[in-house]
């Protein structure tokens, strides 16, 4: 049986995005009527946001950091879109003040980059944290989360949007009307087929970093797409970081790769552990595992890393793989020793001998060496010998729907679809790499525009005429 439900608002996720928007619009229009569709049950509702840490590359009074918009537009090699990222570097310092006021309780805290100095913004409990405190907040506003909901199709009207249509918790068919619907949805990380289709079939091979993200199938994207909304984003890239594979743990990172050599199962290096810090590399190297590795590669280091301060790097709660020789190494490890040997060789041959500190980019590199190594270039020569296997896992992909500075969802012209905002990952933005520590912000920012945006154009609470001044 199909049920209709009048609303004020209909939010389609759950996450930073989602909950900024509905309640902003709870704050502007109070009394309205809200609703949040989420598709997890409660206990796993906020999707990436839930896991995340939630690092903000601002300062202490919220404020972004210099680079902040260099970063996001060098990082695209200059085609993300300018205007969105003014608007979010102008608006960075009050959504977090809006946080805090709603209970999100925000601090500096450290990376676990070994090179970093000084600490980073984040709310305090990461993005879990961001999760409780506005989904409590919007209900104390009176607003209503429905968990086990799917969205499946916008309701179009006189070229407007006027709902979603969708499965309730019990598989009922409904409709849920409005004057005005938030897509909150994330990307499609967690949709093998949407992988396959935009990256290749190797994107079959791509696990998301948390159980959250396996929620974000990219309907969202798909149904604005339909409505006639553009596309924005780079579809065939992604947001991965390097993990351990043995474990099941969310953000189980392994951060320590330039301090040794990465082989794929054939025993060879693929690349420059050691081309920069960490915190700039890390994503490139977890794509360069995927392309090139096939998501099978292996981390090899000795007891100059070992017996340094290293474990703040390390998310797996899964040992290193340890041996007395390289030979005894590759065999736990499924290598020919005779090739890890060779690559060893190698690279020592073209290595400097020395200490090794992991806290400042060195310069030692390599000589003569190719691939080359152009930091932390150390000889992997004291044993015991240690491992990590190292494949990419997906965050989130890049690719997905045009917005504008208000986060309304917009034709390839740039024509505003009425009705309709996309938010977060949802909105595309992003291009060739990700520039850490902006993509919740960047939901949270854009969320409380959309809501904004949506409340002054509501007339009243006139949802059974779904009054909306376009």
């Amino acid at each position: 049986m199909k049920q209709f439900q009048p609303k004020d608002l209909i939010v389609v996720g759950c996450g930073a995005g989602g909950l900024s928007a509905a309640v902003s619009f709870l704050e502007k229009r109070p009394g309205s009527e809200v609703v949040v569709l989420e598709r997890a049950a409660r206990a796993d509702r906020g999707g990436n946001t839930r896991w995340t840490k939630g690092f903000f590359r601002l300062r202490e009074d919220g404020s972004p950091t210099e680079d902040f918009a260099e970063r996001i537009d060098r990082y695209s090699l200059g085609q993300a879109d300018s205007a969105i990222v003014e608007k979010l570097t102008d608006e960075a310092q009050q959504t977090v003040a809006w946080a805090q006021s709603n209970g999100v309780e925000m601090g500096l805290a450290e990376t676990y980059f070994l090179t970093s100095k000084g600490s980073r913004m984040m709310p305090r409990g990461g993005g879990a944290a961001v999760v409780e405190a506005l989904a409590a907040r919007f209900e104390q506003l009176g607003g209503q989360i429905e968990y086990e909901a799917a969205a499946v199709d916008l309701i179009i009207e006189a070229g407007r949007i006027v709902g979603v249509s969708g499965l309730d918790a019990n598989e009922l068919e409904t409709s849920w009307r409005a004057p005005a619907v938030v897509l909150a949805t994330g990307g499609f990380q967690g949709n093998k087929e949407l992988l396959a289709h935009h990256l290749g079939e190797r994107g079959r091979s791509l696990e998301t970093i948390c159980p959250g993200g396996a929620n974000n199938r990219g309907e969202g994207i798909s149904m604005a797409l339909k409505a006639g909304a553009g596309q924005a984003g780079q579809f065939d890239m992604f947001h991965g970081e390097p993990s351990d594979p043995r474990t099941t743990k969310a953000e189980a990172l392994v951060m320590i790769y330039p301090y040794g050599i990465l082989v794929n199962s054939e025993g060879r290096r693929f690349l420059d552990e050691g081309k920069d810090s960490v915190d700039e590399t890390f994503e490139d190297v977890a794509y360069h595992i995927w392309r090139d590795a096939n998501q099978q590669a292996y981390l090899i280091v000795d007891q100059l890393l070992l017996q340094s301060d290293y474990k703040k790097a390390v998310l797996s709660e899964t040992e290193p793989i340890l041996a007395d020789s390289l030979e005894e190494l590759a065999v736990s490890l499924g290598i020919e020793p005779s090739e890890l040997a060779a690559t060893v060789q190698t690279y020592n041959s073209a290595c400097h001998p020395g200490p090794l500190d992991v806290t400042v980019k060195d310069g030692v590199a390599t000589q003569n060496l190719n691939p080359p190594k152009s930091n932390w270039a150390r000889p992997i020569s004291k044993g015991p010998f240690g491992a990590w296997p190292m494949a990419s896992v997906i965050t989130f992909t890049f690719g997905g729907v045009k917005t504008d500075t208000a986060g309304r969802a917009v034709t390839t012209d740039g024509e505003p679809i009425p009705g309709l905002y996309v938010v977060g990952e949802a909105a595309g933005l992003y291009h060739h790499s990700y520039p850490g520590a902006s993509s919740m912000l960047r939901a949270m920012v854009f969320g409380r525009l959309a809501a904004a945006d949506a409340a002054a154009k509501h007339i009243g609470n006139s949802k059974e005429s779904y009054a909306y001044n376009v």
